[in-house]
């Protein structure tokens, strides 16, 4: 049996979950899913992955408040 061609799925120039972000004059991208950071497409150090990260999570704003 033949399978059908589908319609493809649209590709977005970026993965799922993929943000750019501007830290100290560097575009960095970074995954909010994986919470990995990359410079250029190759994965930040460990220690500045979470200088960035809270940069990052610092400059979002809250979505939700505690009640």
């Amino acid at each position: 049996m033949k399978k059908k061609a589908g319609v493809g799925r649209k590709e977005s120039s970026k993965p799922c979950g993929m943000i750019d972000f501007n830290f100290g004059n560097t575009s960095y991208q970074i995954d909010t899913t994986r919470r990995k950071v990359y410079h250029r497409w190759v994965e930040v150090e460990t220690a500045k992955t979470f200088l960035i990260m809270g940069a990052f999570s610092s400059s979002q704003a809250p979505t939700k408040k505690a009640v």
